[in-house]
Protein backbone atom coordinates (compact mmCIF):
# COMPACT_ATOMS: atom_id res chain seq x y z
CA UNK A 1 0.00 0.00 0.00
CA UNK A 2 1.17 3.17 -1.07
CA UNK A 3 1.15 6.88 0.96
CA UNK A 4 -1.20 9.20 0.46
CA UNK A 5 -0.11 12.91 -0.42
CA UNK A 6 1.30 14.17 2.82
CA UNK A 7 2.72 17.55 3.77
CA UNK A 8 6.23 15.85 2.59
CA UNK A 9 5.10 13.31 0.41
CA UNK A 10 5.24 14.03 -3.57
CA UNK A 11 1.94 13.95 -5.26
CA UNK A 12 0.79 11.02 -7.65
CA UNK A 13 0.23 11.68 -10.87
CA UNK A 14 -0.14 8.32 -12.42
CA UNK A 15 -3.78 8.74 -12.47
CA UNK A 16 -3.46 11.13 -15.28
CA UNK A 17 -1.44 9.17 -17.41
CA UNK A 18 -3.18 10.09 -21.16
CA UNK A 19 -4.21 13.30 -20.73
CA UNK A 20 -1.99 15.88 -22.01
CA UNK A 21 -4.06 18.52 -20.99
CA UNK A 22 -4.14 17.63 -16.94
CA UNK A 23 -0.60 16.60 -17.12
CA UNK A 24 0.36 20.14 -18.20
CA UNK A 25 -2.14 21.43 -15.97
CA UNK A 26 -0.21 19.91 -12.95
CA UNK A 27 2.90 20.71 -14.47
CA UNK A 28 2.45 24.20 -14.41
CA UNK A 29 0.93 24.39 -10.85
CA UNK A 30 3.47 22.23 -9.21
CA UNK A 31 6.63 21.97 -11.49
CA UNK A 32 6.70 18.58 -10.89
CA UNK A 33 5.02 15.31 -11.62
CA UNK A 34 5.28 12.14 -10.08
CA UNK A 35 4.85 8.53 -11.71
CA UNK A 36 4.49 5.88 -9.30
CA UNK A 37 4.77 2.57 -11.38
CA UNK A 38 4.91 4.13 -14.52
CA UNK A 39 7.60 1.71 -15.50
CA UNK A 40 8.16 -2.12 -15.62
CA UNK A 41 9.38 -2.92 -12.33
CA UNK A 42 11.53 -6.09 -12.90
CA UNK A 43 12.86 -3.98 -15.74
CA UNK A 44 14.29 -1.04 -14.00
CA UNK A 45 15.67 -3.15 -11.24
CA UNK A 46 17.58 -5.56 -13.89
CA UNK A 47 19.13 -2.23 -15.37
CA UNK A 48 20.50 -0.98 -12.30
CA UNK A 49 21.48 -4.76 -10.75
CA UNK A 50 23.89 -4.31 -14.46
CA UNK A 51 24.80 -0.94 -13.85
CA UNK A 52 26.28 -2.15 -10.37
CA UNK A 53 27.62 -5.21 -11.54
CA UNK A 54 29.63 -3.11 -13.82
CA UNK A 55 30.71 -0.75 -10.80
CA UNK A 56 31.54 -3.43 -8.74
CA UNK A 57 33.87 -5.40 -11.89
CA UNK A 58 35.89 -1.58 -12.03
CA UNK A 59 36.34 -1.99 -8.45
CA UNK A 60 34.07 0.79 -7.41
CA UNK A 61 32.64 -1.65 -4.72
CA UNK A 62 33.66 -4.43 -3.22
CA UNK A 63 32.89 -8.10 -4.36
CA UNK A 64 30.03 -9.81 -3.45
CA UNK A 65 27.23 -11.54 -4.77
CA UNK A 66 25.27 -8.66 -4.39
CA UNK A 67 26.39 -5.62 -6.36
CA UNK A 68 23.39 -3.60 -5.57
CA UNK A 69 24.09 -3.44 -1.75
CA UNK A 70 27.73 -4.15 -2.16
CA UNK A 71 29.99 -1.25 0.17
CA UNK A 72 32.07 1.27 -1.92
CA UNK A 73 35.90 0.83 -2.11
CA UNK A 74 38.09 3.42 -1.21
CA UNK A 75 40.14 5.87 -2.33
CA UNK A 76 36.82 7.49 -4.09
CA UNK A 77 36.47 6.66 -7.54
CA UNK A 78 34.43 9.71 -8.77
CA UNK A 79 31.70 12.12 -7.64
CA UNK A 80 31.53 14.64 -10.53
CA UNK A 81 29.61 13.25 -14.00
CA UNK A 82 32.87 14.70 -15.93
CA UNK A 83 35.19 13.00 -13.96
CA UNK A 84 33.15 9.28 -14.21
CA UNK A 85 33.31 9.67 -17.92
CA UNK A 86 36.80 8.51 -17.39
CA UNK A 87 36.21 5.49 -16.30
CA UNK A 88 35.40 2.17 -18.02
CA UNK A 89 33.05 0.91 -15.35
CA UNK A 90 30.79 4.00 -15.70
CA UNK A 91 31.06 3.91 -19.17
CA UNK A 92 30.02 0.22 -19.77
CA UNK A 93 27.11 1.51 -17.97
CA UNK A 94 26.26 4.43 -20.61
CA UNK A 95 26.65 1.71 -23.56
CA UNK A 96 24.16 -1.10 -21.83
CA UNK A 97 21.04 -0.91 -24.75
CA UNK A 98 18.69 -1.51 -21.93
CA UNK A 99 19.78 1.89 -19.78
CA UNK A 100 20.03 3.74 -22.88
CA UNK A 101 16.67 2.28 -25.03
CA UNK A 102 14.74 3.39 -21.68
CA UNK A 103 13.31 6.93 -22.56
CA UNK A 104 12.52 5.30 -26.42
CA UNK A 105 10.72 1.91 -25.93
CA UNK A 106 9.27 2.22 -22.34
CA UNK A 107 5.82 4.59 -21.01
CA UNK A 108 8.58 7.45 -20.61
CA UNK A 109 8.34 8.14 -24.30
CA UNK A 110 4.71 8.12 -24.32
CA UNK A 111 4.30 10.58 -21.13
CA UNK A 112 6.66 12.63 -22.55
CA UNK A 113 5.03 12.71 -25.68
CA UNK A 114 1.89 13.90 -24.07
CA UNK A 115 3.57 16.65 -22.07
CA UNK A 116 6.13 17.98 -25.00
CA UNK A 117 3.97 16.93 -28.14
CA UNK A 118 5.26 15.38 -31.31
CA UNK A 119 8.57 18.23 -31.13
CA UNK A 120 9.66 16.84 -28.39
CA UNK A 121 12.64 14.53 -27.84
CA UNK A 122 15.14 13.03 -25.40
CA UNK A 123 19.05 14.19 -24.74
CA UNK A 124 21.03 11.68 -26.62
CA UNK A 125 23.22 12.12 -23.67
CA UNK A 126 21.54 10.15 -20.93
CA UNK A 127 23.12 10.10 -17.42
CA UNK A 128 23.62 7.38 -14.95
CA UNK A 129 24.06 8.92 -11.24
CA UNK A 130 26.08 7.02 -8.78
CA UNK A 131 25.95 8.67 -5.40
CA UNK A 132 28.39 7.94 -2.72
CA UNK A 133 27.28 7.65 0.99
CA UNK A 134 27.88 10.64 3.33
CA UNK A 135 30.00 9.53 4.81
CA UNK A 136 33.07 8.63 2.75
CA UNK A 137 31.92 11.85 -0.01
CA UNK A 138 30.05 14.84 2.49
CA UNK A 139 29.48 16.88 -0.36
CA UNK A 140 28.36 15.84 -3.74
CA UNK A 141 26.82 18.46 -6.65
CA UNK A 142 23.48 16.92 -6.24
CA UNK A 143 23.16 17.34 -2.86
CA UNK A 144 23.26 20.90 -3.26
CA UNK A 145 19.47 22.52 -3.62
CA UNK A 146 19.86 23.86 -8.00
CA UNK A 147 17.93 24.70 -10.69
CA UNK A 148 18.79 22.54 -14.24
CA UNK A 149 17.75 26.05 -16.08
CA UNK A 150 21.27 27.84 -18.12
CA UNK A 151 20.36 28.22 -21.24
CA UNK A 152 17.37 26.06 -22.45
CA UNK A 153 13.85 27.68 -22.37
CA UNK A 154 11.76 24.43 -21.36
CA UNK A 155 13.86 21.48 -20.83
CA UNK A 156 12.36 18.73 -18.72
CA UNK A 157 14.27 15.33 -16.69
CA UNK A 158 12.88 12.41 -15.78
CA UNK A 159 14.43 11.10 -12.87
CA UNK A 160 14.43 7.42 -12.68
CA UNK A 161 15.60 5.14 -9.55
CA UNK A 162 17.27 2.03 -10.49
CA UNK A 163 15.95 0.38 -7.87
CA UNK A 164 13.95 0.69 -4.91
CA UNK A 165 15.74 4.66 -3.28
CA UNK A 166 14.15 5.30 0.19
CA UNK A 167 15.19 8.71 1.19
CA UNK A 168 18.33 7.25 3.62
CA UNK A 169 19.72 6.41 0.53
CA UNK A 170 19.29 10.09 -1.14
CA UNK A 171 16.29 10.29 -2.90
CA UNK A 172 15.67 13.26 -4.73
CA UNK A 173 13.58 16.12 -2.94
CA UNK A 174 11.49 19.05 -5.21
CA UNK A 175 10.19 22.41 -4.19
CA UNK A 176 6.80 22.71 -5.75
CA UNK A 177 6.42 26.18 -6.81
CA UNK A 178 10.00 27.22 -7.30
CA UNK A 179 9.24 26.69 -10.99
CA UNK A 180 7.92 30.51 -11.06
CA UNK A 181 10.94 32.03 -10.16
CA UNK A 182 14.81 31.47 -11.48
CA UNK A 183 15.79 32.55 -8.74
CA UNK A 184 17.60 30.09 -6.08
CA UNK A 185 19.67 29.78 -2.79
CA UNK A 186 22.26 27.24 -3.72
CA UNK A 187 23.32 25.57 -0.59
CA UNK A 188 23.45 21.98 1.00
CA UNK A 189 20.11 20.01 0.98
CA UNK A 190 20.98 18.13 4.75
CA UNK A 191 17.45 17.63 5.61
CA UNK A 192 14.35 18.09 3.66
CA UNK A 193 12.84 21.30 4.12
CA UNK A 194 10.00 23.05 4.75
CA UNK A 195 7.60 22.98 1.62
CA UNK A 196 9.88 20.08 0.16
CA UNK A 197 8.24 16.80 -1.17
CA UNK A 198 10.04 13.20 -1.69
CA UNK A 199 8.88 9.36 -1.08
CA UNK A 200 10.42 6.30 -0.83
CA UNK A 201 10.81 5.74 -4.09
CA UNK A 202 10.47 2.14 -5.73
CA UNK A 203 11.94 0.51 -9.08
CA UNK A 204 8.90 2.05 -12.05
CA UNK A 205 9.03 5.26 -10.32
CA UNK A 206 9.41 8.28 -12.26
CA UNK A 207 9.73 11.43 -11.24
CA UNK A 208 9.23 14.56 -13.90
CA UNK A 209 10.44 18.05 -13.59
CA UNK A 210 11.26 21.39 -15.61
CA UNK A 211 14.82 23.01 -15.33
CA UNK A 212 13.28 25.85 -13.29
CA UNK A 213 11.88 23.65 -10.49
CA UNK A 214 14.43 24.21 -7.16
CA UNK A 215 15.67 20.32 -6.53
CA UNK A 216 18.13 18.61 -4.39
CA UNK A 217 19.13 15.18 -3.34
CA UNK A 218 18.77 14.06 -0.29
CA UNK A 219 21.71 12.84 1.91
CA UNK A 220 22.71 8.83 1.10
CA UNK A 221 22.89 7.98 4.50
CA UNK A 222 22.87 4.03 3.81
CA UNK A 223 26.75 1.90 3.44
CA UNK A 224 26.12 1.21 0.02
CA UNK A 225 25.93 3.50 -3.78
CA UNK A 226 22.71 5.44 -4.98
CA UNK A 227 22.38 4.48 -8.37
CA UNK A 228 19.49 6.62 -10.38
CA UNK A 229 19.25 7.59 -14.24
CA UNK A 230 18.58 11.05 -15.55
CA UNK A 231 16.68 11.48 -19.18
CA UNK A 232 16.44 15.21 -19.93
CA UNK A 233 13.87 16.39 -23.06
CA UNK A 234 13.26 19.54 -24.87
CA UNK A 235 11.48 21.17 -27.94
CA UNK A 236 13.29 20.06 -31.07
CA UNK A 237 12.22 23.79 -32.37
CA UNK A 238 14.42 25.65 -29.30
CA UNK A 239 18.56 25.86 -29.30
CA UNK A 240 19.96 22.25 -27.87
CA UNK A 241 23.36 22.26 -25.68
CA UNK A 242 26.03 20.92 -27.76
CA UNK A 243 27.20 18.75 -24.85
CA UNK A 244 23.91 16.94 -24.87
CA UNK A 245 24.03 15.77 -28.29
CA UNK A 246 27.62 15.84 -29.74
CA UNK A 247 30.81 13.81 -28.34
CA UNK A 248 33.88 14.75 -28.32
CA UNK A 249 34.52 12.36 -31.33
CA UNK A 250 31.87 14.90 -33.64
CA UNK A 251 29.47 12.60 -33.75
CA UNK A 252 25.63 12.45 -32.38
CA UNK A 253 26.62 10.79 -29.22
CA UNK A 254 25.09 6.75 -28.57
CA UNK A 255 25.10 6.87 -32.56
CA UNK A 256 28.34 4.24 -33.17
CA UNK A 257 26.77 2.06 -30.47
CA UNK A 258 23.56 2.21 -31.30
CA UNK A 259 22.46 3.41 -34.65
CA UNK A 260 21.51 -0.33 -35.71
CA UNK A 261 19.11 -0.66 -32.92
CA UNK A 262 15.19 -0.58 -33.80
CA UNK A 263 14.58 2.11 -31.39
CA UNK A 264 17.33 4.47 -32.53
CA UNK A 265 16.22 7.67 -34.08
CA UNK A 266 18.81 10.76 -35.23
CA UNK A 267 17.98 13.88 -33.15
CA UNK A 268 20.63 15.94 -35.58
CA UNK A 269 18.32 16.78 -38.33
CA UNK A 270 17.40 20.52 -37.75
CA UNK A 271 18.57 20.94 -34.40
CA UNK A 272 19.89 24.27 -33.83
CA UNK A 273 23.06 23.81 -31.07
CA UNK A 274 24.96 25.97 -28.78
CA UNK A 275 27.59 26.01 -26.70
CA UNK A 276 26.81 26.84 -22.91
CA UNK A 277 29.68 26.17 -21.40
CA UNK A 278 28.85 23.44 -19.08
CA UNK A 279 26.03 22.93 -16.23
CA UNK A 280 24.96 26.20 -14.66
CA UNK A 281 27.37 27.09 -11.51
CA UNK A 282 25.72 30.60 -10.60
CA UNK A 283 21.77 31.56 -8.84
CA UNK A 284 19.57 34.28 -10.02
CA UNK A 285 19.92 33.14 -13.78
CA UNK A 286 17.58 35.37 -16.42
CA UNK A 287 14.87 33.42 -18.07
CA UNK A 288 12.85 33.17 -21.25
CA UNK A 289 9.14 33.19 -21.45
CA UNK A 290 8.16 29.57 -21.00
CA UNK A 291 5.53 27.62 -22.66
CA UNK A 292 5.21 25.40 -19.75
CA UNK A 293 4.98 27.58 -16.62
CA UNK A 294 4.54 30.91 -15.59
CA UNK A 295 7.89 32.57 -14.23
CA UNK A 296 6.85 36.14 -12.37
CA UNK A 297 10.89 36.43 -11.03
Amino acid sequence: MHLMATSTELANSIDLFGDYQALRDRIAADGYLFMRGLLNPDEISATGRRGMQQLQTAGWTESGPDPVRAKPCTPIRAVRMIDALGDAGYRRIIADPGFAALPATSPMAHLMAQILGPAGFCYPMKLPRIVYPAALVPRQPGNFVHKDYQSVQDMFTCWVPLGNVPQSLGGLAVQPGSHRSSRVRLRPLNRLERGWRTTDYEAGDVLVFHCLTTHGALPNRQDRMRFSAEYRWQLADQPVPRRMVIGPNGHEIGSRMFAQANWWHSVIPGLTLFDDGGPATGPNLPAPPSRFVSITN
